[in-house]
């Protein structure tokens, strides 16, 4: 199946420009975004990514996934103050390092309500705007993956979580919860073709690269 994939949805190549990283590795700094920064890293054993967005000298952390010893020292590197952990969903692979990061640097997670956490969580939503320094960060609800998935936009730039990654939707566990991401998936292709897709787990992409696919996708189910 996974040839299948490959044929019909080229993916892009182990680089930089598409965010190469890997488990345990250094962490990946794109090219400053105005004033925007953004370091991804790949933490714990299902090669999860966790990202830090930068503005001025506060920052926030995309997804609390694992590994609380390689993100810490990340968040300070990057010299700026944690204001939020961002959730975009709930899986045990995406949440293992929130308890610790919670402790050490005394934020609250924003997570869709849809999605329960086994730490205390701030409710967030479609819409929802948080600043960090002079950029803008806006939460998209996304379900099917989960029914409370959040993608993040902020600037140019999707964190994506499980909803979208090159080559297709996430796994969803039947066909109800399919047909409830690739309505997701249909709204994000609604953004800008040079729109950074930054997912939960491996390389980017962007919705120009992807958005022909989607039909594919559609037909073969998954």
């Amino acid at each position: 199946m996974s040839e299948r994939r490959d044929q019909v949805t080229p993916h892009p190549p182990a680089t930089a420009e598409f965010g190469h990283v890997t488990p345990g590795g250094p962490a990946h700094e794109y090219p400053p975004d105005g004033p925007m920064r953004v370091v991804k890293l790949s933490v714990g054993s299902y090669d999860n990514n966790v990202y830090l967005i930068a503005s001025e000298d506060e920052g926030v952390i995309v997804d609390g996934a694992a590994d609380a010893d390689r993100i810490l020292p990340e968040v300070e590197r990057l010299g700026v103050r944690v204001v939020a952990i961002l959730q975009t969903h709930n899986h045990f692979d995406h949440t293992g390092a929130l308890r610790e990061l919670v402790g050490a640097l005394r934020v609250p997670v924003l997570a869709h309500p849809a999605d329960p956490l086994a730490v205390a969580a701030e409710q967030i939503g479609e819409g929802e705007m948080l600043s960090v320094g002079s950029v803008d960060v806006v939460a998209l609800h996304t379900p099917g993956h989960t029914p409370g998935s959040l993608c993040f936009l902020a600037r140019g730039h999707l964190f994506s979580g499980d909803t979208l990654f090159p080559a297709g939707p996430g796994n969803t566990g039947d066909r109800v919860a399919f047909r409830r991401i690739m309505r997701s998936v249909d709204r994000l292709f609604e953004l800008y073709d040079d729109t950074r897709v930054s997912p939960g787990h491996g390389l980017d992409t962007t919705i120009g690269r992807e958005r022909p696919y989607v039909d594919v996708w559609r037909a073969r189910g998954w």
